[in-house]
């Protein structure tokens, strides 16, 4: 992808990349963002004005991370579809998978009442726009930092150090407040075996070394174990 347009700041994976993040396929990642034979991408991301491009910025991530853990649910694509489209139009909000806290009961889709009043709306096309209040199962939305409504970061519960930061090397996971490449630290570990060793060469605390590690072993872990359904 050419590097003249509004990139720098949004983040960019690759769908080999988002899929090992989020815990899905890379097939799945080009069917929600790129679509199917006849079926329409779930959304238009960051980066389609860039003629064959398939790569996503760290919006469209945190989206997709919403669309897996409802697909996880038993959530349709079609009620997906219909859920972002009805809060568009009704809500007025462009992108809301990455800016309402969507949860399921089941088949249904459910958002936080404007009202903040304990209930929650239905996003159904059975019954939109009605108050419900059910027990909820929170969706895998854990560790996102927001700002005015927008995520701004992701730090993946699995570690303490390790930060997803579209301003910072284009999105790519790294340990927080060194910014140092957690892929980088576990390739040099795969060769050397050595935390100390790695330690010594980056100048930095052991700890930052495990973290890393962990992070990416368990992202192989889930991609090789499961085919790339778990999440982190």
């Amino acid at each position: 992808m050419p590097l003249d347009g509004p990139i720098f700041g949004e983040g960019i994976y690759k769908p080999r990349e988002a899929a090992r993040l989020i815990g899905t396929t890379p097939q799945e990642i080009l069917r929600w963002t790129r679509g199917s034979g006849p079926n329409a991408p779930i959304w238009t991301g960051h980066y389609q004005f860039v003629d064959e491009s398939t790569e996503i910025s760290f919006i469209d991530l945190v989206e997709l991370r919403v669309v897996r853990a409802l697909r996880s649910n038993g959530v349709s694509l079609q009620a997906i579809r219909y859920a972002i489209e009805y809060a568009k139009a009704k809500l007025a909000i462009d992108r809301p998978l990455s800016t309402l806290s969507f949860k399921t009961d089941g088949p249904e889709i459910l958002v936080d009442a404007t009202e903040n009043d304990g209930h929650l709306i239905s996003l159904s096309k059975k019954r939109p726009g009605q108050k419900v209040f059910r027990k909820i199962i929170d969706q895998s939305l854990s560790g996102l930092e927001y700002k005015n409504q927008r995520p701004e970061r992701w730090r993946p519960t699995i570690v303490e150090h390790v930060v997803l930061d579209p301003n910072r090397s284009f999105g790519t996971p790294v340990i927080d407040n060194i910014g140092i490449s957690t892929q980088t630290i576990f390739t040099e570990w795969q060769r050397s075996k050595s935390i100390k060793y790695i330690s010594r060469l980056y100048e930095v605390d052991e700890r930052f070394v495990r973290d890393a590690i962990k992070f990416e072993k368990t992202l192989d872990r889930k991609e090789s174990v499961t085919g790339g359904q778990g999440s982190v």
